[in-house]
């Protein structure tokens, strides 16, 4: 199909009469809970699921995306959306073939020793293949992971398109701009051209197998650089199973693995800031020793120091109440702007939502339902989350899922509150405390330095005059005002002078000079100083 016919193809599906009737429909009716309303919703959720479906793996990719954002779509079209699946048709292996020569001008049997025709698995970007290679002397397994023919230029075919529809929705669509769509199909854009793209899939496998050395940590297949290209990704293969195959054990035997799962995420995401981000059963190994293996690397999330840090301190304030907590970390994170007349109402909405949920037991509670209550709280203060959370979010809710199959009597949460627990904590640890003030020590002992020299200078400015107020009162108003000024002039000169005599028992401290004296004339001087400062702002705010 051409470029033109495809485009008539897409737009024709989605600008439908009856998909436009339903939207508007949604967006005149935002925010009602009418069984009508939640019909047309799960209705819609739908088509929407079969619509993506039939325009093939880009817009199933965009359907899975579109699955995390709680803050744009609601649960009833949430729930239709992750049950887009990825295992498509398999790809004719003479286009595997060609897909592979293409990238090392080889014949796929002059590369491997043996390579399997039956793909192991097929999926929408790349099907994997059971082949065999000689390391040394040594004859190993891999997985070999060949994209489909075509993908790029698909991809860059269908994006294009799909910016060019957005463009045409935003203009008969009213309301469609508050989601931020157009960001949205940006961020998808970004995110789809590096999953394509196996060197990086690759060299997100060989950081995170540099990160996650310890006893704790999952596993994850090594890479073969010299069988692997943009479009051709060789790994180790990994004598398991999907932890599917785990469902039937022991109670006993489930709760290990689960709580493992759960600590070894916990460490990816607070200690290391970089986590694999596509956690469903499909991509977790077990193998006959209870090892766990990660696979697919084309998903990771980041998340920075102060985001880690904020998060720790937003689960601090939730589990002992303390609203401001909360309210600090999400300005903390830059998703919230410090506005006193919001955040009275803001707190009032955060404490109405801790007050929900601290009635619950921890099985009775669901992490997607609280995510869900948090997205809302801040889609209604205009409040635009970050990928870096949607892709926290989205992991987490992924990993309840998986949580879930494996514990049936305990929740997410029962199993990761002591693990998170300890994370916290580590907000209170002296080397975290020393690693946030480090890169600013330099800057305090410049301040402490240069204070004095800086106070002097000030004060000899105001002896000289040169601290003048430029306004357009009369002459006989600045003469009114002049008394007025003289007497702040004099609250600053010995506000400074109570400061420099600080900084200078403070040196006097550091020399190791008796410290009963010092701390003697430090209060006597500094009492003195406020004392004149107060009664001169009392005298000062009488005569105004």
């Amino acid at each position: 199909m051409g470029y033109k016919q495809r485009k008539f193809e897409i737009i024709k599906k989605f600008l439908s009469p009856d998909l436009i009737f339903d939207i508007r429909r949604l967006l005149k009716n935002r925010g009602e809970n009418s069984k009508e309303i939640l019909e047309l919703e799960s209705k819609f959720g739908q088509k929407l699921r079969n619509l993506f479906e039939d325009l093939g793996p880009v817009f199933v990719k965009f359907g899975q995306l579109l699955s995390t954002r709680r803050d744009i779509f609601s649960e009833n079209i949430i729930m239709e959306l992750e049950k887009l699946q990825d295992d498509v048709k398999e790809e004719d292996f003479e286009n595997i073939k060609e897909v592979f020569y293409g990238e090392f001008s080889k014949d796929i049997y002059d590369v491997f020793d043996e390579f399997e025709k039956k793909p192991l698995a097929s999926g929408s970007i790349a099907q994997t293949h059971l082949a065999k290679i000689k390391v040394g002397s040594y004859e190993r397994k891999v997985v070999v992971k060949v994209q489909r023919k075509d993908l790029d230029k698909n991809v860059k075919e269908d994006l294009k398109i799909m910016k060019d529809l957005y463009k045409k929705l935003e203009t008969k669509l009213e309301g469609i701009k508050s989601f931020n769509l157009g960001e949205i199909v940006e961020e998808f854009a970004l995110s789809l051209n590096r999953e394509i793209d196996f060197e990086v899939e690759k060299n997100n496998i060989k950081k995170y197998r540099k990160l996650n050395v310890q006893k704790k940590d999952l596993l994850c297949p090594d890479v073969y650089d010299s069988y692997s290209s943009k479009k051709v990704l060789t790994m180790e293969y990994i004598e398991g199973k999907s932890i599917r195959s785990v469902y039937e054990k022991r109670s006993d035997i489930r709760k290990d693995l689960a709580e493992k799962i759960i600590g070894a995420y916990v460490n990816q995401m607070f200690t290391y800031g970089y986590f694999h981000a596509d956690p469903h059963p499909g991509n977790i190994f077990v193998d006959e020793n209870l090892n766990i293996y990660l696979l697919d690397f084309g998903i990771v999330g980041n998340l920075s120091e102060n985001y880690r840090y904020q998060i720790m301190k937003i689960f601090l304030g939730a589990s002992f109440n303390e609203v401001k907590l909360i309210t600090d970390a999400i300005i903390g994170m830059g998703l919230l702007e410090f506005d006193s007349k919001k955040i009275g109402d803001f707190e009032k909405r955060i404490q109405k939502l801790l007050d929900k949920y601290m009635v619950m037991s921890l099985n009775q509670m669901k992490l997607a339902d609280l995510i869900r209550d948090f997205y809302t709280l801040l889609v209604d203060y205009s409040i635009k989350i970050p990928s870096e959370l949607t892709n926290f979010g989205k992991t987490v809710l992924i990993l309840e899922g998986l949580i879930e199959k494996l514990v049936y009597k305990e929740s997410f949460l029962e199993l990761a509150l002591p693990i998170a627990k300890s994370m916290v904590f580590k907000i209170f640890s002296p080397d975290l405390v020393f690693d946030r003030i480090r890169p600013k020590i330099y800057d305090t002992y410049s301040l402490v330095k240069e204070f004095p020299q800086t106070s002097l200078n000030i004060l000899r400015q105001l002896a000289r005059g040169d601290f003048r107020i430029i306004d357009q009162k009369s002459e006989e108003e600045r003469k009114s005002y002049e008394k007025i000024e003289n007497q702040k002039s004099q609250a600053l000169v010995f506000l400074g002078l109570s400061i420099i005599i600080g900084f200078s028992l403070l040196s006097l401290a550091l020399l190791d000079f008796d410290k009963n004296i010092l701390k003697a004339i430090l209060i006597a001087s500094l009492g003195l100083g406020f004392t004149m400062i107060f009664a001169i702002i009392k005298n000062l705010y009488r005569k105004e």
